[in-house]
């Protein structure tokens, strides 16, 4: 036996409680007989605790940090364990540590085609504006979640983009179907703990009150010929001239006889595919 275990220095416990979050260290001497044990040998004893054990007087509290220190000459050993709550660790599955869950929200510009009561927006005359194009100010929630896998899952392919097909519930948060569309998604760096291989990943999951269907006024330059099923340029009745900016469609391609926001029609597309977010740990 080349590295001995000494036991626990009483003197090197201390403990913290910062905001709710109750911190700990705990110190442990050991000896080596030989100077080719170095810091890894002193660490991997199996007398230490491992990192994700539980603090002996608090099991709410995971070893998160184990530090190795040789203070007399090379045989004489300090590792120092320290312990949070702040996150649950468990020291044989890394993919079973508690899923982080933090919010946030994204300020930007859409383009807009109606205002807030559901009407078209259109000048006087019934044309859409387009010189400027409307747009406003906008923002949604976006739920950032971090958690491990013990290798590259299948879904990160199948999911990217995609919007939720059903309800799902993230931190409590009900968020119906369509709301919901993955936006960003960072695999990390292999990781180890304790012999088994892991990988950190970090998503966001963004949330629109409205959905994420695109739904623009129908308007355009032309429209069908009821006789020949041919699209012709549509022309004012008043001068019998082509219309130089977008009119109003009626949804099957006729334009509108004295177009009000009122009657204006709007399409519904799907662009985004739709799939089952909770395939994702933390969504439910």
């Amino acid at each position: 036996m080349t590295v001995v275990y000494k036991g626990e220095q009483a003197s090197g416990r201390e403990a913290t409680n910062e905001r709710g979050v109750r911190s700990y260290s705990r110190t442990f001497l050991l000896t080596t007989t030989v100077k080719t044990d170095r810091e890894y040998a002193v660490g991997s004893d199996a007398n230490l605790p491992v990192i994700g054990s539980r603090h002996p007087s608090d099991p709410a509290a995971s070893c998160y940090n184990l530090a190795v220190k040789n203070h007399e000459q090379w045989a004489g050993w300090t590792v120092t364990a320290q312990y949070s709550t702040e996150r649950d660790l468990d020291e044989t599955d890394p993919s079973n540590d508690e899923i982080l869950i933090a919010w946030d929200s994204e300020i930007y510009q859409e383009d807009i085609f109606e205002d807030v009561f559901g009407n078209a927006l259109m000048n006087s005359a019934g044309d859409y504006f387009i010189d400027p194009s409307p747009n406003r100010d906008a923002s949604h929630l976006i739920a950032k979640l971090n958690f491990n896998v013990l290798s590259v899952p299948v879904w990160a392919l199948s999911l990217k983009n995609t919007v939720n097909d059903a309800p799902i519930t993230i931190d409590g948060l009900t968020i119906a179907t369509g709301l919901a569309k993955v936006q960003r998604m960072s695999i990390g760096n292999r990781m180890k703990r304790n012999d088994v291989v892991y990988r950190p990943i970090d998503m966001e999951i963004h949330i629109h009150e409205d959905g994420w269907l695109f739904e623009p006024l129908d308007a355009g330059f032309r429209e069908r010929d009821d006789y020949t099923g041919e699209l012709k340029q549509i022309v004012n009745e008043l001068d019998g001239e082509e219309v130089t900016s977008p009119a109003p469609l009626d949804g099957a391609g006729h334009a509108i006889d004295s177009p009000t926001p009122e009657n204006a029609i709007f399409g519904s597309f799907t662009i985004y595919r739709t799939g089952d977010l909770t395939v994702i740990p933390g969504v439910t």
